[in-house]
């Protein structure tokens, strides 16, 4: 337990001493043991102590991030959409022996004509209802989990807006447990 205050103690006077701007390549520390046995450190010589050269402390410093790691796709060509996802199902949603589904976006401001929009369920694309760009229907969705993404694309192709995965549930009733909602999947 001595010897760890001891290095705790070395530890805050080299620290103490470069935060106030001492030089750069190390600090000089004079450490002594009284007539008790105890070890000292300090900053100032003292009679029979010994000189220590403290190296500074080892730092790092991160490069700045890239204006582009980790924005949306939406912020990259000008963020020409401020929302552009889905209004539902909603994340972790789930459904018990549904007939169908009903998925509704939510796409600020309105689908550009030039722009294409692409909702997918488990990587296939469904089609809109005919009345509503912004509405779609999944019929008889199998039991399991299954996950939703949307995506605008511009006329060249380029992404410009596009949202996470949303997951949701079927639950459908089994053999075993035919009425039970909570206990069939």
């Amino acid at each position: 337990m001595l010897w760890s205050l001891r290095v705790a103690l070395l530890a805050s006077l080299a620290g103490g001493v470069t935060a106030f701007g001492a030089d750069q390549t190390g600090t000089t520390t004079y450490r002594w043991v009284d007539a008790q046995g105890v070890t000292h450190y300090s900053d100032t010589p003292q009679p029979g102590a010994e000189k220590l050269k403290i190296q500074p402390a080892q730092t790092y410093s991160a490069a700045p991030a890239s204006n582009q790691a980790g924005r949306p796709a939406q912020e990259t060509v000008g963020n020409i959409y401020q929302a552009c996802g889905l209004q539902s199902p909603t994340a972790e949603q789930n459904f018990f022996s549904p007939e169908e589904i009903p998925v509704s976006l939510n796409l600020r401001p309105a689908l550009r004509p030039e722009d294409r929009l692409s909702v997918t369920l488990d990587g296939a694309a469904l089609q809109p209802l005919e009345d509503s760009p912004l509405h779609f229907r999944i019929a008889e969705p199998d039991r399991g989990s299954h996950t939703l993404s949307v995506t605008v694309h511009d006329a060249a192709g380029n992404v410009v807006c596009s949202s996470p995965g949303v997951t949701f549930y079927v639950q459908r009733p089994s053999r075993l447990t035919p009425q039970s909602p909570t206990r069939g999947h």
